[in-house]
């Protein structure tokens, strides 16, 4: 059986001291001692302190390795100096290629396709109102069916905004989307004429201001409301059919 760990055990541990066996029975001793081992480890530090304070100071390294440092040293600066520049060349070269090829054989981006991409819910906005037009064509089509918003809220979870005064809902309809029901109703306006306003329920929350997205002839301004998503598709101006989209979404605040 070993010996007690005294005090001087402890000391003779932090001025290395001891002999292997002895530093083992010291450890396993402060391993369950932890106010023991907090006290050593304290005297090791002011131990470790004193020493880096009374260090001998690193000797000045030989002229001639100095020298080599400060040639690599500078051969590594032109390197990288020289690495910019080609990138530079390069990005520069790209873009006059570019620009030559846009004034030779019209390469380039359009407005259009510079814009941000419209949602996929706009895609279906857009087909649900050539369904509708479709729809106006076909006298076997024409139903007579009362709109209630309240209904369809009920049924799928959509809510529609109130409409402007002298607004008629000619149709109303449910289509599957990508993410559950969407609503699609038919509107007379009047100054704006027939459009069709679409909803349907997205799988991100967001909050999306109107925006306006062009497919053909028809304009759609879109926008997203929490988990609820809108177009308003119609073949008037633009800013008509965004200033209509503008107070819809109002009204759903």
């Amino acid at each position: 059986m070993s010996d007690p760990i005294t005090e001087a055990d402890l000391l003779a541990y932090v001025d290395d001291q001891l002999d292997p066996a002895r530093r083992i029975e010291v450890e396993e001793h402060l391993a369950h001692n932890p106010d023991a081992a907090t006290r050593v480890m304290a005297d090791l530090k002011d131990r470790d302190t004193l020493r880096l304070i009374h260090a001998a100071p690193l000797p000045r390294p030989a002229e001639p390795m100095l020298a080599a440092t400060v040639r690599l040293e500078r051969a590594l600066a032109w390197r990288e100096l020289s690495l910019k520049l080609r990138r530079i060349a390069a990005v520069v070269a790209l873009i006059g290629f570019g620009w030559v090829a846009h004034g030779q054989v019209g390469l380039g981006i359009t407005d259009s396709e510079a814009s941000p991409k419209p949602p996929a819910f706009v895609e279906d906005a857009l087909h649900s109102h050539e369904t509708a037009l479709v729809r106006a064509r076909m006298v076997s089509q024409h139903g007579t069916a009362a709109y209630d918003p309240a209904e369809i809220l009920a049924a799928t979870g959509i809510r529609l905004p109130p409409l402007p005064e002298g607004w008629q809902v000619r149709d109303a309809q449910i289509f599957p989307s990508r993410d559950g029901h969407s609503a699609e109703i038919t509107v007379d306006t009047g100054d704006l004429g027939r459009v069709s306003l679409f909803a349907a329920h997205v799988p991100v929350f967001n909050v999306i201001d109107p925006t306006v997205a062009r497919s053909g002839e028809a304009k759609t301004v879109y926008w997203q409301t929490g988990q609820l998503a809108y177009a308003l598709t119609g073949t008037g101006s633009d800013k008509a059919i965004e200033r209509a989209a503008v107070r819809l979404s109002r009204k759903l605040q």
